[in-house]
This record gives structure tokens, sequence and C-alpha cells, in this order.
């Protein structure tokens, strides 16, 4: 056992250290070994920051489930997210449909085209945080009727 490690290194000095080809060899073995350490380095940070991202979202996660979404909010808050959340998602236009919050209550006034789009935002205002109560003063307006 211990000859055969002997002869092992013993051929692998004189195959680096030969005079005639052994300074070409020891630079192709050092730039093969520099490359290696690059590929294994990128491939450990790749890694490491895919697991950290993922550490990152199941905290924020967390975070958000322990923490209390009951947040006082003022109404002006309140009105631009339901304008971006309540109305995008409901299929109305916020041209048709006039929204004011006073103190949590929201109150829409407006026309809508079906009975489906008007209890489809009135949800949707609901689930708004920050809304405490909805006045829905919609109606259905004719042109959905004549088509």
């Amino acid at each position: 056992m211990r000859s055969t490690k002997a002869f092992f290194i013993g051929a692998g000095a004189a195959y680096l250290l030969d005079p005639g080809q052994g300074k070409r060899r020891r630079r192709e073995l050092r730039d093969r070994s520099r490359k290696l350490v690059r590929v294994v380095e990128k491939k450990t940070t790749s890694k490491a920051r895919f697991t950290t991202g993922r550490i990152r979202g199941a905290l924020a996660v967390s975070r958000r489930l322990v923490t209390p979404t009951d947040v006082a909010v003022d109404d002006v808050t309140v009105v631009q997210r339901i304008r971006s959340d309540a109305f995008r998602h409901a299929g109305v236009s916020t041209r048709d449909v006039e929204l004011r919050v006073e103190e949590g209550v929201a109150t829409l006034r407006g026309s809508v085209d079906s009975p489906e789009h008007a209890d489809a935002l009135v949800q949707r205002v609901a689930k708004t945080p920050g809304v405490e109560d909805v006045a829905a003063m919609l109606r259905i307006s004719a042109d959905a009727d004549a088509a």
C-alpha cells in the first residue's frame, strides 16, 4: 500500500517536473484547478442565494400571518386601495362609479353593466383593508338590457 502511494507520488512529480514539458503541464494544472474553484464557487453562491431568497420569503409569509392587518389608515389610502384592487378585478370602470370613503364607510354611486358586476364590486370593496361598511347605491345601466 505504501509503495503504491509512493509510486503515484513519484510518477506525478516526474510528470509535473519534467524539464521538457513540465512548465506547460504545471500551468495547465493551475488553470484547470482555478476553473474548478470558480465553477464550484459559482454553484455554491447561486444555491446560497436561492436558499436565502426562499428563507426570506418564508419569513415574510410568516410575519404577515402573525402581525395584525387591521392597521388604521386614512380614507385617502383606502380609496386608493379600492381603486387599485377592487375596481380592477370586478370588471367595473372607475368612470362609471363614483367612490367616496368617510370614516371607513365606502359609498358607491353610479351605474354598472349587470347585477353580477355590482355584487362583485361590493364584495371586493368590502374585503379591502380599512373598509368598515359598504353603502352601494348602484343602478344597472340601460345599455346592458338593450344588448
